[in-house]
């Protein structure tokens, strides 16, 4: 305990005063930071003033030191910094632009891809196996990015289901096979994460939402 009366695992607290014919109780720092005795000095009853005044001053500067040792201590014991998380600036949206541009390029021999460029990916694998077998699959040629904004933690927490921090709302343009836009001005989200931009889980799943209601599928995509 970090206080004025410090007190170590010997029980005894640490005094500044040493009376002639008391024992001098030497205290080193462990390992863990606890203050331990390990040893004792021989009583100065009997010495003449001048040598007892001269252990005086010794026992008062190896207290001194067992204090300044015990607040070391304590001070050490504070909380690790954290980073944050950051993204570049610069390259941000030719990096959220490729993203989406990978992600809604929906064929067979694409499939890999666009799990790599999915948040949580993996859990959306059978999920993302549906949707390029599907029908609708190959009208879906890639995206071209309108507009992102990042948002704040708060704004991020805000959206329709939390997102981590950074994250981005976005505004793009699904492409057809030549290029012109099949689905303008949707929206949706993307997260920074693993130091990349990857499509956010929820605005994925609410596209293959889409496409099992076009194909008369009921119920969620697998991992939505």
């Amino acid at each position: 305990m970090c206080d004025g009366n410090v007190r170590y695992t010997s029980g005894d607290a640490v005094s500044l005063s040493h009376p002639p014919g008391s024992t001098l109780r030497v205290f080193t720092k462990g390992e863990n930071g606890t203050m331990h005795p390990t040893q004792h000095t021989d009583t100065i009853e009997g010495q003449s003033p001048r040598a007892s005044r001269r252990s005086s001053r010794v026992a008062a500067a190896t207290v001194v030191s067992v204090l300044a040792l015990g607040m070391a201590a304590c001070s050490s014991s504070s909380p690790p910094a954290t980073t944050a998380v950051t993204y570049n600036k610069a390259t941000a949206q030719t990096d959220i632009n490729a993203v989406l541009n990978t992600l809604f390029n929906l064929s067979k021999a694409n499939e890999n891809a666009v799990i790599a460029s999915l948040q949580d990916g993996p859990s959306l694998k059978t999920a993302v196996t549906q949707g390029v077998d599907s029908s609708l699959a190959s009208s879906s040629k890639g995206a071209k990015l309108d507009s992102y904004k990042v948002l704040t933690t708060a704004g991020c927490k805000a959206a329709a289901q939390p997102l981590p921090s950074p994250c981005a709302k976005v505004v793009y343009d699904i492409l057809g096979p030549t290029g012109t836009a099949i689905l303008p001005n949707s929206q949706g989200y993307v997260v920074f994460q693993n130091g990349k931009w990857l499509v956010a889980k929820q605005t994925i799943c609410g596209l293959f939402g889409l496409m099992y209601q076009t194909e008369g599928k009921t119920g969620s995509p697998p991992g939505c």
